[in-house]
């Protein structure tokens, strides 16, 4: 980025900032609510085993149906899905992970991670997945509907789909997917019906639905805690936070807890096998399938810790596919015998600096509690990189006097100068070369880049007020690109010394600045890129120090104690490029996921716009929202994006080609059976 930008429209007024007028403009959106005479938001019911009817609102009712009275003859009334050209599922895969976790096979109770047969993938279904751009397409759902004003939702099943049963228990009959273990899935996961759920979705499932209620034998309702039109949290895409998909868990009635927290039982077209936590599991896929009768027979996902050990055991044939680390593709991958693999092609992962504790709410979104933002830990100094909204509104509750402004500047402003200042030294080309292979881009936002929909590299934020109003550019407040150059270290410094820290005097007046780093979900190469990072602010003149600490037993629990000041290296609830564009930003980027884990960072324009997009039906109408939103959290540089990379895996020769569907949280498909063999 050519310092031109900032100094053209800065001109004369840099150092003449002792009164500066602000404009109010229109802020974007509307408060209204949805009226009780707007239609019904509804689904065609699609092709599925035993069709349901709709009324002519589109409501779902029951078509007649003899009632399935076994898991047997669930699957004899099952469409068979076709096999793809094969004669049914062969041949083996073996797929090293680093960790390879327990199997928890009823999630309500387990501890908060993942299953290894979800590492795996196959043996869930989903209500909802993400085809042709809607990541509402419903799978196990035949048709739903949500009521004009926006309080409850109903759902009707596709009929007749089984539940698989487990390796070594196909003597037991697990019944079928229907309304009423649809309702046990809700309300024993929710945190709201059931408080002492410890399921990894509990908290995002019970921030938009109440107790889920039976209607019939497919046909279940579920109230919503405020209206929400744009998307469900019970999609394999992501939506609002959680991914996976319903499972039987009324096996810890049928057969005990501790079985049922072993036993993984869905309606995929894989089932559990033999598996050993830390060690190795396997799945099997299954003869005939309603959906998807897969190719590959069988798939061991085994533990293997260290990333050499598992490029040795690709080359010597003992492992057939690897999540290897960005950096250490080139090691193995020729292309011929080995290659990279996206399993989800077009989808991205990226990292950014999340710049938390920066808590400009003063009452909690969804309670209007007070939240008192200037008792935290983060607001106890004055950290250069911390924006304080509340010096002028509540000085009698600030811990610290602004004396370090510039004239006429707000501590704000100055913020947000260093935080651009931040973003604008660091050398996204050079680690996508030196660090990723040059197979990444850069990104300058975790909300926007190349390759997310609605990109526009000649597009600038315009120039905000805290409050999400668009404001006349004034002094030093002046609208960003979205696109900056790379490493302007020259612009960069003009930058800190508009907010008050010349060259001269700025590494004592700053003060050091630690950058914390994680690994996250683009791997280990994230501390690398952290280094370089930390090496371009060092050339500012900064004392730089880096810190890295386990992520979930001590950086998660400040960031959801909002008590965490230091900017992190890692990813908030977006970083990926896959969403569509009229998507609402995530809801714990703003005080709406409190109590529960948020990414440090807190602003009442998100806190009121994702309301508003909950509520919104037009699509163009969001896409609007949304692309005010991202303008919004870079002018204010809430995240300064590094990069991202596609999302994929290394494999072997064996592999022909594996075309998932698109997925938000994760970086290889969760549908193994759309692997195809050579």
């Amino acid at each position: 980025m050519s310092f031109n930008w900032f100094r053209k429209r800065l001109g004369v007024s840099m150092l003449a900032l002792g009164s500066l007028v602000i404009v109010a403009a229109v802020a974007c959106g509307s408060d209204a609510e949805p009226t009780a005479t707007t239609a019904p938001v509804t689904t065609q019911p699609t092709t599925a085993p035993q069709p349901t009817a709709t009324t002519g609102a589109g409501q779902p009712t029951q078509a007649p149906a003899t009632p399935v009275a076994n898991a047997t003859q669930a699957a004899a009334t099952a469409t068979k899905a076709p096999t793809g050209g094969t004669d049914g599922p062969s041949g083996s895969l073996t797929w090293a992970f680093s960790t390879l976790e327990a199997v928890y096979g009823i999630g309500y109770v387990g501890p908060y991670r993942t299953s290894a047969t979800n590492q795996i993938g196959g043996v869930e279904e989903n209500f909802f997945v993400y085809e042709n751009g809607d990541a509402m397409t419903p799978e196990l759902i035949d048709s739903y509907s949500i009521d004009p004003a926006g309080t409850k939702v109903t759902f009707t099943l596709k009929p007749g789909i089984p539940f698989q049963a487990p390796r070594g228990f196909e003597d037991r009959d697990f019944g079928i997917m229907d309304a009423a273990e649809a309702v046990e899935w809700f309300n024993r996961s929710n945190a709201t019906t059931n408080p002492d759920s410890t399921y990894g979705d509990a908290g995002d499932l019970a921030g938009i639905f109440l107790e889920a209620v039976l209607v019939d034998q497919y046909t279940f309702e579920v109230g919503l805690v405020s209206p929400v039109f744009y998307c469900l949290p019970i999609s394999q895409f992501g939506c609002l936070s959680a991914a996976r998909g319903p499972h039987k868990v009324t096996t810890a009635d049928e057969y005990g807890t501790e079985w049922a927290r072993a036993h993984h039982v869905g309606t995929g077209p894989y089932v559990q096998g033999e598996c050993t936590p830390g060690d190795r599991c396997t799945v099997h896929a299954v003869d005939s399938h309603w959906r998807k009768v897969a190719d590959v027979a069988e798939i061991t996902g085994i533990q293997i810790p260290e990333a050499q050990t598992q490029i040795a055991m690709m080359r010597n044939g003992s492992v057939d596919m690897a999540t290897i680390d960005y950096k250490l593709l080139p090691d193995l991958v020729d292309g011929t015998n080995f290659r990279f693999l996206e399993t989800m092609p077009g989808g991205f992962v990226g990292q950014s600096i999340i710049f938390a504790g920066n808590l400009w709410e003063e009452f909690h979104a969804r309670t209007g509690e007070p939240l008192n933002p200037w008792d935290s830990a983060v607001y106890a100094e004055d950290y250069p990189w911390l924006g304080d909204p509340w010096q002028d509104s509540h000085p009698a509750n600030v811990k610290y006097t602004d004396t370090n402004n510039p004239a006429g500047m707000t501590d704000m402003e100055q913020a947000r100068l260093v935080r651009l200042a931040l973003s604008t030294a660091i050398d996204r080309g050079g680690i996508n070369d030196s660090l990723l292979n040059g197979i990444g881009t850069p990104i300058y936002s975790e909300y926007m880049g190349p390759e997310y929909p609605g990109w526009d590299a000649s597009r600038e934020t315009g120039v905000w007020d805290v409050d999400g109003n668009r404001i006349d550019a004034s002094g030093t407040a002046q609208s960003v690109p979205w696109e900056i150059d790379d490493a302007d270290l020259d612009a960069a410094d003009a930058l800190l010394t508009a907010a008050g820290f010349p060259a001269a005097t700025r590494k004592a007046d700053f003060g050091p600045l630690t950058l914390q780093a994680y690994a996250a979900e683009a791997g280990p190469v994230g501390l690398e890129v952290a280094d370089a990072i930390m090496s371009d602010w060092a050339r500012l003149g900064i004392e730089i120090e880096g810190l890295v600490e386990d992520y979930g037993g001590v950086i998660s629990p400040r960031m959801r104690q909002r008590i965490q000041y230091l900017p992190v290296l890692k990813n908030g609830d977006v970083h990926s490029n896959v969403y569509p564009v009229d998507w609402p930003l995530p809801l714990v980027d703003t005080s709406s996921s409190r109590p529960g884990w948020g990414v440090g960072f807190e602003s009442p324009a998100g806190a009121r716009w994702l309301f508003q997009m909950f509520a919104e039906r037009d699509p163009q109408v969001r896409t609007q929202m949304h692309l005010d939103w991202v303008d919004y959290s870079m002018f204010w540089v809430q995240y300064a994006g590094v990069f991202q990379v596609p999302k994929g895996i290394a494999v072997n020769s064996k592999v022909k080609s594996w075309n998932g569907r698109q997925q938000h949280y994760s970086n290889v498909s969760g549908n193994p059976e759309f692997i195809v063999l050579n």
